[in-house]
């Protein structure tokens, strides 16, 4: 059978392109043909081609100031190109892109089945329009299932009640990503059942051949900041590395840096990356964050994916408890695996604390029995959804 993987993949966020290439890869392991539909996020794709696109002599003098000026826009640039390559090689985009279903009107989609998830699909309110992945507009003869799909929210908004409830009906059966979701779909009157992430589906071993991951020795702290402020960060990072001897790598959701004000914070910032003990993977993609986190001693983050490769790895982890009200709205999807499959302190209530706590406390550890447990249970769910 040919299935479609509808979800959030056309992004530069190691996240959002790990977990779609692990969806792909779990379908292919059950013995389906697996493609990655290509929807667009954006009417001219920059949300993945950034820069790429239609890059004018005025935007690209102004990437290259950007550089220049210690922005992070040079590196920014590298990933995003890396992050095209990595999907055009490894992902298997379908033939076709669109925006909205109606784009897609009469034509072939070249599928037997579709799955939607994983990642926040079904969020509404603070960003995003859920409505391509409730199928609004999809053809009526579309045979669909969702797979760890989230809602990332704590309820549903009155005035999308009624769209969520005649969406999650077009589902023959779905699957979310956190318990939550199961309450928020009964809501509306749909039966979700609660399956794990796609990344989970794909043992550690496998990770390592796929991607030929190539990990060095050395004791590492590896960081991965969505929201947390690399300047802000910075001299605590610096600290711990020159007090532990540890090598630490930062991975960023983005340039984030604003530009120097003063030619004398433009040479202090100059001299700061120079002698800093501390790396900036600006430029990495996302088999070499994924190789990263592989190779880690200690991982530190706000971001949901880093704990999921943590827990793939083995490693020890702290996950910031976020500060922005959006954030705090989707903390329950770590505090819930955090408690399901770790034991030790995986919640840190700041930078700070979390470093502190590395070597001070013992290690995270994880339960292997039932994450390999929740493994097999959530691909028989998936099998068996494929089958119906």
């Amino acid at each position: 059978m040919r299935v479609g993987v509808l979800t959030f993949h056309a992004q530069c966020n190691y996240g959002g392109v790990l977990q779609a290439w692990a969806m792909r890869q779990a379908i292919e392991r059950l013995g389906h043909e697996a493609w990655v539909v290509d929807r667009w996020l954006d009417p001219r794709n920059v949300a993945l081609l950034g820069p790429f696109v239609g890059l004018r002599p005025k935007a690209a003098a102004s990437w290259l100031a950007h550089g220049a000026l210690g922005c992070g826009h040079f590196g920014q640039t590298i990933r995003h190109w890396r992050t095209i390559r990595f999907m055009r090689g490894a992902m298997r985009l379908t033939p076709y892109h669109f925006l909205r279903w109606e784009e897609m009107a009469g034509r072939d989609l070249g599928i037997d089945r579709l799955v939607v998830g994983s990642d926040q699909v079904w969020h509404c309110g603070d960003w995003g329009d859920p409505s391509v992945y409730l199928l609004e507009g999809a053809p009526t003869d579309l045979r669909a299932i969702a797979y760890a799909a989230s809602f990332g929210m704590r309820e549903i908004p009155p005035e999308w009640r009624e769209r969520y409830r005649a969406g999650l009906a077009r589902f023959e059966a779905i699957g979310v990503r956190e318990a939550e979701g199961v309450t928020l779909a009964a809501s509306v009157g749909a039966h979700a059942t609660h399956v794990t992430d796609p990344t989970q589906l794909i043992p550690e071993a496998m990770w390592c051949e796929a991607l030929r991951l190539r990990t060095q020795p050395g004791v590492r702290l590896v960081c991965y900041f969505l929201s947390e402020r690399i300047l802000n960060a910075l001299p605590a990072l610096e600290a711990f590395a020159r007090r532990t001897g540890a090598r630490v790598e930062v991975f960023l959701n983005g340039p984030q840096l604003a530009c120097p004000k003063s030619a004398r914070e433009l040479g202090t910032r100059l001299r700061q990356w120079a002698t800093s003990p501390v790396r900036l993977r600006l430029g990495a993609g996302p088999r070499v964050f994924v190789e990263a986190m592989a190779g880690a001693t200690w991982v530190v983050s706000d971001s949901f994916h880093a704990l999921m490769f943590a827990s793939i790895f083995g490693r020890d982890v702290r996950i910031l408890r976020p500060r922005e009200p959006l954030r705090q709205r989707m903390f329950a999807r770590i505090e819930e695996f955090a408690a399901r499959f770790a034991q030790g302190p995986v919640v840190a209530e700041g930078l700070d604390a979390a470093l502190a706590s590395l070597a001070a406390t013992p290690a995270v550890t994880y339960d292997a029995a039932a994450l390999a447990a929740e493994r097999a249970r959530s691909l028989a769910w998936l099998r068996d959804a494929l089958a119906r």
